[in-house]
């Protein structure tokens, strides 16, 4: 459909009708986003946090400081073996401590555990000591020359039992020997807090171990592939307990607001997540709100759009009609007045001085030659377009893995490692006598000229890997290496665009093979074209290496390439720079 005026005036009046729901609405969605946002996150990490602590509160209040006042007693002198027995035997049914066990070197364990969990292991056709009893052997690889352990998960499965183990080492000795009390802990009370956590109904919470698996899962699945586990797991094995927040995308394409938090004395993670959908569904709600206005306000704009695109366009495609007839040289025509008094019948008014004075122009062409309006016509030259040939060795360097470092750096990190990087090269072209084309994106590309062009170009090179190495030391984001590409031959050099907006560049099949070498290129790899290697293979202070053929796009046969290995600078000319 041809988009003429009355179409555009229907387009336009449309556009300002909805345009400013359009832009308020998406101000409002996103603002009311970033709020529910910023509402998700707290939640999520408050959550993740508040549970941890819960861990940390049972484990210091329900578990080791009872444990604790048993082991005081233990090593009191005034107390034998058989109180010492008597002593545990009488708080075997504390919270969560389900056995409790002594342990002599040399001798046979005293084992003391709940009732409830005797028969709760007996229903399951299963013996609390073969579950319970820890060997004496077990208990000192997990002291390790400590006086203290706590961790080492159970998961017993036919009686769906999680369990962690708390080892003390006394420093009373029974009959001389090295004596040990331990305790295994019930971890249902916390299994049944992160069940019924009231998070749950709308979101996911999870306990993970160092290893990534899921705790009160029989499965015990590995949680890795999930960002906001590997991330909190990095967090494990340096030590640090904070908390974090990790939106993410699981492998399955459900976008998650996550978070994490971790109890100070256990070597767990605890996970609260939540859909983004879920977190986000006001926005959904005002989404379709604002589709409902903006339609609503399309049907109003289109409705009084047409009655005034008939009111102004009537009388234009009149004119239109008058116009098109005087390019045919017919000057008698005359606009018919237009009764709307506006713009519209001022232009209408000029139209028809503009016809006359054609008419008079035309009339006028009759009485001078051809030759005088044809001088008349032509205008002064500008600046020309165009280019011409030379000769050249044209180079192209290109940082490796840029677009994985952008990804996972801020913007601004982004920005100011390019700027680092590219000046250094553009520093170390200009040295030998390079001129720096254009920066695209992450590469650089430059021309050498003269006799030396190519020996420039090939220390300018390694010169950069060298700079690069240099510049990598003192970053703490990861290395950035570059792949350099060098060709040599002819190609056209001049302004290239338009008369209000020219370029001067290079263009030419040998400046795309320059381009398609430095792809080829490997990190620290400089790669040289036949041409270049023809100009330096004499030298003898320029060592390379040929590779094998290399197939390029725009050539039916593998190109012969070569690799710069290394410079001899005690043979190099002392003024090479000079082109």
């Amino acid at each position: 459909m041809k988009f003429n005026l009355r179409n555009k005036l229907l387009f336009f009046s449309a556009m300002i009708a909805i345009l400013p729901l359009i832009v308020a609405g998406y101000f409002m969605i996103s603002i009311t986003q970033d709020e529910l946002k910023s509402a998700a996150n707290d939640e999520l990490s408050t959550t993740a946090d508040q549970l941890a602590k819960e861990i940390d509160n049972s484990y210091t209040d329900s578990w080791v400081a009872p444990l604790v006042l048993i082991k005081n007693a233990l090593e009191s002198d005034q107390l034998g073996l058989e109180e010492t027995v008597s002593l545990i035997t009488g708080t075997k049914n504390l919270t969560d401590i389900i056995a409790m066990q002594i342990t002599v070197e040399g001798a046979n364990p005293a084992l003391i555990t709940q009732d409830e969990i005797s028969a709760r292991l007996s229903e399951k056709n299963l013996s609390a000591s073969d579950i319970l009893l820890l060997e004496t052997d077990k208990i000192r690889e997990l002291l390790d020359g400590k006086d203290f352990f706590s961790g080492d998960l159970i998961y017993q499965k036919e009686a769906d039992l999680w369990m962690l183990k708390i080892i003390f080492k006394l420093k009373k000795k029974l009959f001389g020997r090295e004596t040990y009390f331990s305790a295994i802990i019930n971890l249902d009370r916390i299994k049944q807090r992160f069940l019924e956590h009231p998070f749950t109904k709308t979101g996911e919470i999870t306990l993970i171990d160092k290893n990534g698996s899921k705790l009160f899962d029989p499965q015990r699945k590995v949680l890795t592939d999930y960002k906001v586990v590997s991330s909190a797991l990095s967090f494990l094995k340096t030590g640090t307990r904070a908390i974090g927040v990790e939106p993410y995308t699981r492998p399955d394409g459900t976008a998650i607001l996550g978070a994490f938090s971790f109890p100070l004395n256990l070597d767990f993670a605890v996970i609260s997540e939540r859909r983004e959908s879920d977190a986000y569904l006001a926005v959904t709600k005002m989404f379709q709100s604002l589709l409902i206005w903006v339609t609503l306000g399309l049907g109003l704009a289109s409705f009084g759009a047409i009655i005034l695109a008939l009111t102004i366009t009537r009388p234009i495609i009149k004119i239109g009609e008058v116009v098109q007839e005087v390019g045919k040289g017919i000057f008698s025509l005359r606009v018919p007045p237009i009764k709307s008094k506006d713009e519209v019948s001022e232009l209408g008014l000029r139209i028809n001085a503009m016809i006359e004075g054609l008419r008079e122009r035309f009339e006028l062409q009759k009485f001078v030659s051809g030759q005088t309006i044809n001088a008349i016509k032509e205008q002064t030259e500008g600046i020309k377009l165009g280019g011409e040939r030379k000769t050249a060795t044209v180079f192209f360097s290109d940082i490796r893995g840029f677009t994985a470092f952008s990804e996972k750096v801020q913007p601004e990190k982004v920005i100011e490692m390019l700027n680092t990087f590219l000046k250094a090269q553009a520093e170390i072209v200009k040295k030998y006598n390079g001129d720096i084309d254009k920066f695209v994106g992450d590469e650089l590309v430059a021309v050498f000229q003269g006799k030396r062009m190519v020996e420039n170009a090939v220390l300018a090179s390694v010169e950069i890997h060298e700079k690069i190495k240099e510049l990598n030391a003192l970053r703490s984001e990861g290395s950035i290496a570059i792949g350099i590409g060098i060709n040599t031959g002819e190609m056209v050099m001049g302004a290239m665009g338009s008369e209000e907006r020219m370029d001067y560049t290079i263009l030419g099949d040998n400046v795309n093979l320059g381009a398609r070498l430095c792809s080829a290129a490997s990190p620290y790899q400089t790669i040289l074209s036949e041409k270049s290697f023809e100009y330096i293979k004499d030298t003898g202070w320029i060592h390379t290496q040929k590779l094998e053929p290399l197939k390029v796009k725009g050539k039916e046969k593998p190109i012969t390439i070569y690799e710069v290995t290394g410079i001899d600078f005690n043979s190099k000319p002392q003024n090479l720079t000079m082109a």
